[in-house]
């Protein structure tokens, strides 16, 4: 490697970058984080970046005069910084050596990256020893960003979180796949989206299609090849792959959200030709949230001591002891699941499955096959054995059906005959099979409207909602906050490596001021973003980056006496004072305020106020 390098050795063309950002599907999960991240933390003289997985960057954020002068070390999109392209540096060291790591100045083997100091942390996936993607921080190294490092590993665990909520619907959308393939003798083999194994019928084990549990290393580099072209022109037919001195292979792509997830690949047999999943296409999706062996929280998880949340969990304790319809009520983020979990936890029937269902996730063509199965012979190239739907899953136990209000007309009427006869009869067949199941259904739109809008059936409410028990959201339940709130800065401290933060008094102020629209979720998330970005012992105001949507609308907003957002003359006069006041330190008058910095910003942009100067006070000439 040349010390004296101007510029990363390899780069794309304009064309190759286009094809990289169109394929890069942990890109599409993070680009909503990344800008989230840039937006609330305000990064003055860095970018925040992400690199995939073999070092070449795709996307920058930041402050515009640093971005435009990375640029001119080429730090831009479509360079790599690989360690093989640009020597020792962040993103490319955190790549080779898969960990969090921080390269600061003259630590940089190349002379030209000197003057910056990188912080880079890899996205890991589960199942991957390789990072999927890394993030970076990159700034001056005379003005590096305390905790800089700590921040990029709270972005890469972010994009993490959602890339692991992502995998699992498309590892169930290929295993939904998988089961309702026809083998007809073929071997039959089911991959993600990574070409890596989610499962295996006995043809392929004794056709040994696989090498050690996985794909043939040319194979799985042909099939991601395939993956590469638009997922519209793949899921239009199979695809056979000729490889010489190998068997031929048809691969059926599958799809989700209009994104290729996996694909079923067959190695026919000399007796078969190559069938199509059912309907003559590759499933286009399958239950989000599939069910587990047994409840994984019981009601010592839900934290608080607040009388609304007293009355919710009596309700649900009564629910526990008898085996009525219970329908969980309540805004998303408030912890439906977890009081469905606890229920079955406490009930008699703690020993049978928890199977849980998201009924907004499931297409609603194939939602009565999910939820009842279907037998032998229903779909063409379906099981030949069938399959049994959730409900018989679900037998001996409970079966949490979230989102309930989202399933269609006719699955409503299906799911009314189940609860009223106690059997189902799988599509296809007629033979009624009994179930034994509690059901409890959960909903973030009222049910009265809904059934006034002809949106559901009065009649399957009624059924459902023998007991109701309605979960306060956050902003009802102000005596839990604070304890809350330290729990998760105790977890926080644990997931990032960090211990001896408080919470501040100004801090639990704003807390408790906050109208939290995305309830015991949203406080989490705030708690763990604080934990990253704090530079001292006491998390502050300014450290929550808390933003109220009233006052983002522009009108009155109030915390603890302070305005928090306004317009009009009283609200230039507000920003003037708080930044006299603090001496022209954003982030402190930002915190004083009760609003974060980029709203700040975009505050002074309206009101005409300049940033490079202060405004004198009254009586200062």
């Amino acid at each position: 490697m040349d010390p004296g390098l101007k510029r990363p050795i390899r780069q794309l063309s304009t064309e190759a970058l286009q094809q990289r950002l169109e394929v890069d599907d942990v890109l599409r999960l993070a680009r909503p984080i990344l800008s989230d991240f840039a937006g609330r933390l305000g990064l003055d003289n860095h970018v925040v970046t992400y690199f995939d997985g073999e070092g070449w960057m795709l996307a920058i954020h930041g402050e515009p005069g640093v971005v435009e002068a990375v640029s001119q070390i080429d730090f831009r999109p479509g360079a790599c910084w690989a360690e093989d392209s640009a020597g020792t540096n962040g993103p490319g060291t955190a790549l080779a050596e898969g960990r969090a790591i921080e390269v600061f100045a003259s630590e940089h083997y190349v002379e030209a990256w000197q003057p910056w100091s990188c912080a880079a942390a890899p996205i890991l996936t589960p199942g991957s020893a390789a990072p999927v993607g890394i993030i970076d921080i990159t700034g001056p190294w005379e003005v590096q960003r305390r905790q800089a490092l700590v921040t990029a590993k709270a972005i890469a665990r972010a994009v993490e979180e959602r890339l692991r909520a992502a995998m699992s619907v498309r590892d169930e959308v290929v295993r939904y796949a998988f089961r309702a393939a026809h083998a007809s003798g073929d071997g039959m083999v089911a991959v993600d989206g990574r070409g890596e194994v989610v499962a295996v019928n006995d043809a392929a084990a004794r056709r040994r299609v696989l090498e050690a549990g996985a794909l043939p290393p040319r194979h799985r580099a042909a099939l991601l090849r395939t993956f590469r072209a638009p997922a519209g022109a793949l899921s239009a037919s199979d695809i056979r792959l000729e490889l010489p001195d190998s068997p031929s292979l048809i691969v059926s792509p599958v799809t989700h959200d209009g994104a290729v997830v996996g694909a079923i690949i067959r190695v026919p047999s000399s007796r078969s030709g190559s069938a199509r999943p059912p309907g003559g296409r590759s499933p286009a999706a399958a239950p989000a949230g599939g069910g587990s062996a047994s409840a994984r929280y019981d009601f010592g998880h839900i934290k608080g001591s607040s009388a609304a949340l007293g009355r919710a969990l009596d309700l649900a304790r009564v629910a526990a002891r008898n085996a009525l319809g219970v329908t969980l009520l309540g805004e998303s983020g408030t912890g439906k699941e977890l009081f469905a979990h606890a229920i079955h936890a406490a009930s008699q029937r703690r020993d049978g499955p928890f199977v849980a269902v998201n009924c907004g996730s499931i297409p609603s063509d194939l939602v009565e096959a999910e939820l009842f199965g279907y037998e032998a012979g229903t779909f063409t190239g379906g099981r030949s054995d069938g399959n049994a739907g959730r409900f018989e899953d679900a037998n001996g136990g409970t079966l949490f059906l979230d989102e309930v209000s989202e399933l269609s007309g006719p699955s409503q009427t299906a799911l009314l005959r189940v609860l009223q006869e106690r059997e189902v009869v799988r599509l296809g067949g007629s033979a009624p099979r009994r179930v034994d199941v509690r059901i409890i259904a959960a909903t973030n739109r009222p049910l009265p409207e809904e059934i006034k809008a002809r949106r559901f059936r009065r009649d399957l409410y009624y059924r459902l909602n023998v007991l109701s028990i309605e979960i306060p959201p956050l902003r009802d339940r102000e005596e839990d906050l604070a304890d809350l709130a330290r729990t998760f800065l105790a977890e926080a401290q644990a997931e990032l490596g960090r211990e001896g933060l408080v919470l501040g008094g100004e801090a639990l102020s704003a807390l408790r001021a906050h109208r939290w629209p995305g309830n015991v979720r949203e406080l989490k998330n705030v708690i763990l973003r604080a934990v990253a970005t704090a530079s001292s012992s006491e998390i502050g105001p300014a450290d929550l980056l808390l933003q109220d949507d009233e006052a983002e609308s522009g009108t009155v907003a109030w915390r603890n006496g302070t305005l928090a957002a306004e317009v009009g003359g009283a609200g230039r006069k507000a920003l003037l004072e708080a930044l006299n006041a603090c001496g022209w330190n954003f982030s402190r008058a930002a915190g004083r305020l009760g609003i974060s910095r980029m709203t700040l910003y975009r505050r002074l942009a309206q009101h005409g106020i300049a940033r490079n100067r202060p405004v004198p006070t009254a009586g200062q000439g």
